[in-house]
């Protein structure tokens, strides 16, 4: 046997095996998945910026992950489906609720959740609300340029029971703004803001996950 093949029967053998462990375990599946997300999204973003390698920020990302995004996730999109046209769910009129509910309610909820979430790792709860003011604008403005579009690919094409490994594959792009943003101090938010800008057709940012 080829190399090739051996190596496309083990993605099949890998894939065949996480969509069993999606329909035993969906929760506990979805969670690994964000956790490993995670991890390659801080990955990448670390390796980018050429310092020093940071392993207990990535364990509080990948923390964060596991904890709250994944099982977050499987909820909130199973609410989604249960409630919002349940008959019609790839209808674009279900598909265009879908997206607005979670980019108008969950999205603004998911940056208050990760940055206090982070900072109270990290020690610093007493520096929440200054974050937050800092960094809720910036990160929600440059999310709408990213995450409308995927969550209208999301709805519309996605089974169910993948929707949290699609998320996370979106985010391992997004994981790296958003875990720069996460660790940036009053020197980087200028640079951030203004990429921030650029990716929402240069819009004026606010300082506002």
């Amino acid at each position: 046997m080829s190399a090739a093949a051996s190596s496309k029967n083990l993605g099949a053998r890998l894939w065949s095996s996480y969509n069993r462990q999606l329909d035993a375990r969906p929760l506990v599946t979805k969670s690994f998945t964000s956790f490993f997300g995670f991890i390659v999204g801080d990955g990448v973003a670390q390796v980018a910026s050429g310092e020093k390698y940071d392993y207990w920020r990535t364990a509080r990302f990948a923390t964060y992950g596991i904890l709250v995004h994944g099982p977050l996730s499987h909820v909130w999109y199973g609410i989604l489906d249960k409630n919002v046209m349940p008959r019609t769910p790839k209808s674009p009129a279900a598909v265009v609720t879908k997206m607005a509910l979670d980019q108008l309610l969950l999205s603004p909820i998911g940056i208050c959740l990760f940055y206090s979430i982070i900072k109270t790792m990290e020690g610093q709860s007493d520096k929440i609300t200054q974050t937050l003011k800092d960094k809720f604008w910036p990160t929600l403005l440059a999310g709408y340029a990213v995450w409308p579009l995927a969550h209208v690919i999301n709805f519309r094409f996605i089974p169910n029971s993948q929707r949290v490994l699609y998320i996370n594959a979106v985010n391992v792009c997004w994981n790296v703004f958003l875990c720069k943003l996460a660790s940036s101090g009053p020197q980087d938010e200028s640079r951030i803001k203004a990429a921030g800008r650029q990716q929402s057709g240069g819009k004026e940012l606010k300082a506002e996950v």
